[in-house]
């Protein structure tokens, strides 16, 4: 499997709304797509851009590749209409974990980029995966999940990036 993660800094307040609106069934429409087996979308406490991300699981980089993703308006075609607004627009794809995890309600999720993996938090236990495709904007990309105990003092950590979750984990459609 294939972790597929999007990044977003939106610099149009007055579309967010119907940017979020809009991607809330984006996320359905690429989820219907043979080879999307998960998503997810989160906007980050703080910090600087990116603020959105998605993450996805998907069978391999293959589907991005193919008349089903291409046809549902993946790679950024679907978002025409917003283009303008996206400050940033990253996409990277990462190995080493079989599937994203669900994120709930009550979590964060925490992301660290670094050129090592080397990085430890404590209190999460932090899966690291090697960046293999797109913009490969960091070499390993750390996930976890923390409770919000956890949450004010990994704020404080300048390599860290916390999210709240904006969707439910959704599954494949097909």
């Amino acid at each position: 499997m294939t972790i597929y993660m999007v990044q977003h800094a939106f610099s149009r307040p007055d579309w967010e709304d119907e940017w979020n609106a809009w991607y809330g069934n984006n996320l359905k429409v690429l989820l219907a797509v043979q080879g999307f087996r998960t998503g997810q979308r989160f906007k980050a406490l703080d910090g600087s851009p990116p603020r959105y991300m998605a993450v996805y699981t998907v069978d391999s980089p293959d589907v991005f590749d193919s008349r089903p993703y291409k046809d549902a308006g993946g790679g950024g075609t679907n978002s025409q209409r917003f283009r303008p607004a996206y400050h940033v627009w990253t996409r990277n794809l990462f190995e080493g974990i079989k599937a994203a995890p669900a994120v709930r309600d009550d979590e964060y999720l925490v992301s660290v980029d670094s050129t090592t993996q080397k990085v430890e938090l404590p209190g999460v236990l932090l899966t690291w995966l090697n960046s293999t495709g797109f913009h490969m904007t960091t070499p390993y990309r750390a996930i976890g999940t923390a409770r919000q105990v956890s949450v004010e003092a990994l704020r404080q950590n300048s390599s860290v990036t916390v999210y709240r979750p904006i969707t439910a984990q959704q599954g494949p459609l097909y």
